[in-house]
């Protein structure tokens, strides 16, 4: 059988990426030869995810730009192969090469078109990645939305084919989440009630306002504490945590390599987000029958929460009402998580 090359901008680990090595453990796991191409160097967070299950080339490129020339050379070299990618600047890179070559690749486009939070350098980069996209994505095999919303946007944002673009709900390999918080003490202390977040801190990502609701949830649960996981040394994450009053009832963890211990022993996720592509962690928090509380992000949070049975949802920039939900929804115990909408074989239909 061919082989599919998934292809990384680095071993930085993003929530983009740990869904790039899920969906690789499904076409493995379905048969397929899956191999990894890292455009940068041989080392970072994610290295010792794929390396002892998967084969890996390192092109030990700075920028993922500079790794045209060995992403093409190499895509030449191996006439039978397809490739994937799952992040807006790879996907450039990998079009703009399989163009040339006459390969196929599916790209996964891991954020929203309209998304317009982003600023400064970080938002001028991502309008001439934008740009790009309407010359290029029309290239791809198949497109993959992560929801129907975001389908919607590609649609009419890039002015795509329909037959091209396709939704499919981001996959959460249950049994790997499970197993990797087997065995594992509780860290937390056990005289706290336990609010969990996990991101990269950034300005989508809504930590500012968790940050405003929090006083309002300690003032009705003083033994409430929240934790915080993820990158957190940009410029903006920094100014964000200086804000921070009350430094005794929040705690920062900094990039955890396995998250999922503190999922499994919170007592309530919290998702604050302005938006997301797909709350990939919300799902792997009701792996452990976490209660989430979350904003109304992406309209795909209204299918996945049912309101009262497993957390609750609010509207976004509302800190009153996220405080609201968070105090109703570490409540509740019994909590039924039943939400599946991942089509696997809508899926491994692409790769054939």
């Amino acid at each position: 059988m061919e082989t599919i090359y998934i292809i990384l901008p680095d071993l930085s680990a993003g929530g983009a990426e740990r869904v790039a090595i899920t969906i690789a453990r499904i076409l493995k796991k379905s048969g397929y030869n899956i191999e990894f191409i890292n455009l940068g160097k041989p080392e970072g967070d994610m290295y010792y995810w794929i390396e002892p299950e998967f084969k890996m080339i390192s092109f030990g490129c700075k920028r993922v730009l500079s790794a045209i020339p060995k992403l093409y050379s190499f895509m030449k070299k191996h006439p039978n192969a397809k490739f994937f990618s799952s992040r807006e600047h790879v996907n450039i890179v990998g079009l703009l090469c399989a163009g040339i070559t006459k390969k196929e690749i599916i790209v996964r486009i891991p954020n929203m078109p309209k998304n317009n939070l982003v600023k400064g350098i970080a938002g001028i980069k991502a309008s001439i990645i934008k740009g790009l996209n309407q010359k290029l994505l029309g290239k791809a095999k198949w497109v993959i939305a992560q929801n129907n919303e975001m389908r919607n946007q590609l649609l009419e944002f890039y002015g795509l084919s329909k037959r091209k673009v396709v939704a499919i709900n981001n996959p959460v390999d249950k049994e790997y989440v499970l197993n990797s918080a087997k065995e594992v003490v509780n860290p937390f202390p056990k005289d706290e009630v336990v609010f969990l977040n996990v991101c990269n801190i950034a300005y989508s990502k809504g930590i500012d306002i968790l940050l405003q609701a929090w006083g309002i949830v300690v003032n009705a649960i003083p033994n409430a504490h929240l934790y915080i996981a993820g990158r957190n040394n940009s410029e903006y994450a920094q100014q964000t945590i200086s804000h921070v009053r009350d430094k005794d009832k929040v705690t920062f963890l900094g990039f955890q390599s396995n998250p999922y211990p503190y999922l499994k022993y919170c007592d309530c996720f919290v998702l604050p987000s302005r938006m997301e592509g797909f709350p990939n962690v919300v799902l792997e928090a009701m792996c452990f029958n976490r209660p989430v509380a979350s904003t109304s992000c992406v309209e795909v949070i209204k299918e996945i929460i049912n309101p009262g049975k497993n957390g609750y949802y609010c509207d976004i920039e509302d800190p009153e009402a996220l405080a609201e939900i968070m105090i109703k929804a570490v409540k509740l115990k019994q909590i039924d998580n039943s939400y599946d909408l991942f089509d696997k074989d809508k899926l491994l239909k692409l790769f054939c």
